[in-house]
């Protein structure tokens, strides 16, 4: 599974707890190195997957493959993940390459 976590506008007090969830859920977090540092609170010892800014389809599709590996992925975003983050371009990815993943929103 792929959750696509927004993780606000920076403070870990204004995260939701269902965004907070996914975190502790997830196997591997993907994003961007900021935003890694971010949740590293949530993120423990899982393995982080870092890029760069400018970075996104390659954030994306890594996610989306580690989720087609059958990994439990959470790809995170800053702010709302569906309003200039990165659902649209995962769901985007996903359904021109016709993948079966399970995306979570």
């Amino acid at each position: 599974m792929l959750s696509v976590i927004g993780i606000g506008p920076g403070s870990q007090a204004m995260m939701t707890m269902e965004a907070i969830e996914a975190l502790q859920a997830a196997e591997i977090v993907v994003g961007y190195k900021t935003y890694t540092h971010l949740v590293k609170a949530f993120t423990g010892d899982k393995q982080v997957i870092k890029t760069g800014m400018c970075r996104e389809i390659e954030r994306c599709q890594a996610a989306i493959e580690l989720a087609q590996a059958g990994h439990n992925v959470a790809l995170i975003s800053s702010g709302d993940a569906g309003i200039y983050g990165m659902a649209g371009l995962v769901l985007e990815l996903v359904s021109k390459q016709k993948l079966d993943v399970e995306v979570r929103l």
